[in-house]
């Protein structure tokens, strides 16, 4: 009977003892330094990927170097319809076992309530605001653009939103062909010539800075 009551108590304490890990919160850049450890991991989804065989909810658009959420095609009648869109742009907190994957940390997702949403894209005006020319200054940050979108390019596998007609040097916005239809049709027409304000993280492409642009909330029409 003792024995019993020891191996039930090991297993509470076990149990007991993971929740309080997890209540851990850290940022996702630090999810490197947590491996095999049960903790909460907070940040913003800023691209999404469905395979099919699964969902990837990426918390930095270089998705092979920083830290990932993965949900598998055996979970997916668990979750909302289409969580590659559901969870986009939305600030979560992300609670399980960190593991290493080709490199990498992420967490695998089996139920929902393994992710909690705690803010939206809108809650993210405090951002810095810069113009279009400015941007190189600023990789790796989360910023407004600003600018008048002079010259537009779809070559059907993605839509070049540029700020000056020299888009092979300066600053462009990116949708790729997996997003158009949460855009206006013809983006490159709905956008063209208009002064807007796009926000997201800049990254240096080809020797430039550049936005993917992966939901319409990150562009605002000013005029």
């Amino acid at each position: 009977m003792r024995k019993i009551n020891l191996i039930l108590w090991i297993g509470i304490f076990g149990c007991v003892s993971c929740q309080v890990f997890a209540q851990q919160i850290i940022s996702w850049k630090d999810a490197h330094k947590y491996y095999d450890e049960y903790v909460t991991v907070e940040g913003t989804i800023v691209d999404t990927h469905n395979s099919g065989k699964a969902c990837f909810l990426n918390f930095h658009s270089d998705y092979k170097k920083y830290f990932t959420a993965v949900i598998f095609k055996s979970d997916f009648y668990k979750f909302t319809a289409a969580p590659e869109d559901f969870y986009l742009n939305k600030k979560v907190q992300v609670t399980g076992k960190i593991k290493q994957y080709q490199g990498k940390p992420e967490i695998i997702l089996k139920s929902p309530s393994n992710i909690k949403i705690i803010g939206e894209l809108e809650k993210s005006k405090d951002a810095i605001e810069i113009s279009w020319e400015d941007a190189d200054k600023y990789y790796g940050e989360y910023c407004w653009i600003t600018g008048k979108i002079v010259a537009t390019f779809n070559s059907g596998k993605a839509c070049f939103l540029n700020f000056h007609k020299n888009w092979k040097r300066y600053f462009t916005a990116v949708i790729f062909a997996s997003n158009f239809h949460k855009f206006p049709t013809s983006p490159e027409t709905h956008y063209l010539e208009k002064v807007v304000k796009i926000y997201g993280i800049i990254k240096e492409y080809q020797g430039k800075p550049e936005i993917i642009v992966n939901n319409p909330k990150q562009i605002q029409i000013v005029k």
